[in-house]
């Protein structure tokens, strides 16, 4: 495991370089995520690499754009057997740093707007952002059989034959009349 990446970027700063970052993140750090995994071992690790740059847009000043690219595989619960399985995560995604709302309206659609008031931004919160949107809502093992449906698996009851309480008040209601 690599822990070669600060906590905190200054995104603008290293944008500006062209700073690159990867490393492995403890799930155990990330406490959105294990809470939804399925009993992480405290040595289970997501890998990440982040690129960072500037997209300089005439008349709209710059952009501070992240690659980001997280994958590994995370240990969940199969909603089909109820069983562990290990989840294969790789995603990417396209991140524009926003220090303010008002900047929203002018990100193009393909970016993803990471609210960053004071500039700094925590690594380890934005591949945790990235790794929730990436696991399934419904989690299946791709090795498990589908379920048979109930059809199949229980017996089409048959009417009993007998008397039919709306016959029966059918009945009643002539005598009434």
């Amino acid at each position: 495991m690599s822990r070669d990446f600060p906590d905190w970027i200054d995104a603008e700063r290293a944008a500006q370089a062209g700073r690159r970052f990867a490393g492995d993140v403890r799930i155990e750090w990330m406490p959105r995520v294990r809470d939804l995994l399925d009993a992480p071992a405290p040595d289970d690790v997501i890998e990440f690499e982040i690129a960072a740059s500037l997209d300089r847009s005439p008349g709209s000043g710059h952009i501070v754009r992240l690659d980001v690219h997280v994958f590994g595989s995370v240990p969940m619960t199969c909603q089909r057997t109820l069983k562990r399985y290990m989840q294969p995560i790789d995603t990417r995604s396209e991140v524009a740093v926003v220090a303010s709302e008002d900047e929203l309206a002018g990100l193009p659609e393909e970016l993803e707007p990471k609210l960053v008031p004071e500039g700094r931004l925590k690594l380890v919160e934005l591949v945790e952002d990235e790794l929730l949107l990436a696991l399934p809502l419904v989690p299946r093992d791709p090795d498990s059989a589908p379920v048979e449906n109930a059809g199949d698996v229980f017996e089409r009851a048959e009417p009993e034959e007998g008397d039919n309480p709306f016959a029966e008040l059918a009945r009643l209601r002539g005598t009434d009349d």
